[in-house]
């Protein structure tokens, strides 16, 4: 038996109509009706019965369809099961994340997933095409067609610097007393929530002093630790050595923000409970 003609029994049902059973499927009236006649023909009983108000399922066919829906409902589970197997889920992780995936990574224990390291941006593209099943960023301005988004945590921003470095005792620093040092930032796209930062100097009408670019947020943690200036854009999530330590900053600085992205088509369901978790614990 064709599945296919039991799926278009059950939407007849639901329709009460062959018209608007056709038209919901995206197929000619008359093709349907030929699919119906072929389904009866083979079972051997009338699963409708007709009028000119539409058609209404007979005894016979309310309960092949009662049987036949679970075992429709099996069938497709069956094959889920199949295609799932050896298939490893792949999750986008952005520069400067990896706590946050480390956290999310613990409520999938069960669940196979590949680390794929990516800016935000070449996740949004991957995960619209298909390529990627969801990742974990840095809040976007606008998502493409398809693409969810859920914000998983906000990261207040703090001065990172050596506990040597004469600005790192007070409780909490100004925009001016920053101003005037090294500000190191990375050319990954954690750089994104750095141009904020940049533009709170501004606004403040105060420039800051820009120190050497790092290729990776944890290229940026070891040239703190080297002497060649502070950051801003490592969270206090990140594994940072002893000898640095983060100072709160006076100023109201837009936080960090960690989005957790999937494609609504994709078969995540557990992934995005697991982003629910973890945004819900902070």
């Amino acid at each position: 038996m064709d599945l296919r003609y039991v799926r278009y029994a059950m939407a007849i049902a639901r329709a009460g109509s062959l018209r608007r059973a056709a038209t919901a499927l995206h197929i000619a009236q008359p093709t349907l009706s030929e699919q119906l006649r072929a389904l009866e023909k083979e079972i051997g009983v009338e699963l409708f019965s007709r009028s000119s108000s539409g058609v209404r399922l007979t005894e016979a066919g309310e309960a092949f369809l009662a049987q036949a829906t679970v075992a429709l409902d099996a069938y497709e589970r069956a094959v889920a099961a199949a295609r799932g197997t050896g298939r490893t889920a792949r999750l986008g992780v952005a520069d400067g994340l990896a706590d946050v995936a480390a956290r999310l990574l613990a409520q999938l224990q069960n669940v196979p997933m590949r680390i794929a390291p990516m800016s935000t941006a070449e996740q949004l593209v991957s995960i619209a095409d298909g390529t990627l099943q969801a990742g974990l960023g840095y809040a976007p301005g606008s998502l493409p067609r398809g693409v969810a988004r859920m914000l998983v945590h906000r990261f207040p921003v703090r001065a990172l610097l050596p506990r040597d470095h004469p600005l790192a005792g007070q409780e909490a620093l100004s925009l001016a007393d920053l101003a005037g040092e090294p500000l190191i930032m990375p050319e990954s796209d954690a750089v994104a929530g750095a141009r904020r930062f940049l533009e709170g100097f501004v606004r403040h009408r105060l420039h800051p002093r820009l120190g050497p670019a790092a290729a990776t947020h944890d290229l940026v943690i070891d040239m703190v630790g080297a002497g060649a200036g502070y950051s801003l854009c490592v969270h206090e999530g990140s594994a940072v050595p002893d000898a640095l330590t983060f100072v709160p900053i006076k100023e109201e600085v837009p936080p960090l923000e960690a989005v957790f992205l999937w494609n609504r088509q994709a078969d995540v369901h557990e992934v995005v409970s697991a982003a629910r978790h973890v945004a819900r614990s902070g």
